[in-house]
């Protein structure tokens, strides 16, 4: 194929789904910073007026990008039938799991969360579960936020993972490790044998469940006593 079928090949395939789908693949390889509208239309061969057709700006590309992260979460599937505990152990791993597909946009769902329609749907099913359990209207704001936030935390400080770009992660995981581990062992013995836990996560579902779990816990033993007191 010669290079003008070639790139009028490429324009028939541009979309906003495609833009949007290659400026998450730049960030997940290189960081969000790499992501830019000049560097998408290199990707697709194009000049950045075409691009323009499908995102106005950069700040509306980020936005897309953000509600991408939600767009194939269930939200039925998540928060439907259990005990409420159980459902929001649910939700919150729904989460994690959506943002966890692209760890270096992960910080863009916590500002598109209720302005794209799957978000804002599992935030008022959040809120329903929540006051349904006996927490009030305050307390459920404060929790579904607080859901969110460490969602955000697990995926973004993963021990072993950054959302740099990924030919930089391995070094700068190395010399933090290095600089644990000398560390003058009679001042920190256990941050220096620690120095490979810290920076590293053998078992990657078992520090997600852990996380969630704990986060779980935490709410139930915030549960006020005159809801505990019923049937939960």
């Amino acid at each position: 194929m010669s290079s003008v079928r070639a790139k009028t090949a490429v324009r028939t395939e541009l979309s906003r789904d495609a833009v949007v789908d290659r400026a998450l693949a730049i960030a997940d390889e290189e960081g969000l910073e790499a992501v830019t509208i000049r560097r998408l239309a290199q990707e697709f061969g194009v000049t950045p007026m075409a691009l323009y057709w499908h995102v106005s700006n950069k700040d509306e590309l980020l936005a897309a990008m953000g509600d991408r992260l939600f767009a194939d979460l269930d939200v039925d599937a998540v928060a439907s039938t259990g005990p409420w505990q159980q459902q929001l152990r649910r939700i919150v791993a729904a989460v994690v799991a959506a943002l966890r597909a692209h760890p270096a946009a992960a910080m863009l769902g916590a500002q598109r969360i209720l302005y794209c329609e799957t978000g804002r749907e599992l935030a008022e099913r959040t809120l329903e579960l929540l006051v349904k359990a006996g927490f009030d209207m305050g307390m459920g704001c404060d929790i579904s936020r607080h859901a969110l936030q460490t969602a955000i935390m697990l995926v973004t400080q993963q021990p072993g993972e950054l959302t740099t770009a990924a030919e930089l992660r391995e070094g700068l995981m190395t010399e933090k490790r290095a600089a644990i581990a000398s560390l003058p062992v009679d001042r920190y013995p256990l941050l220096v044998a620690s120095a490979d836990a810290l920076t590293s996560c053998d078992d990657v579902d078992g520090y997600y469940r852990f996380g969630i779990d704990l986060f779980v816990a935490g709410v139930e033993g915030m549960r006020p006593a005159r809801a505990k007191s019923a049937r939960a």
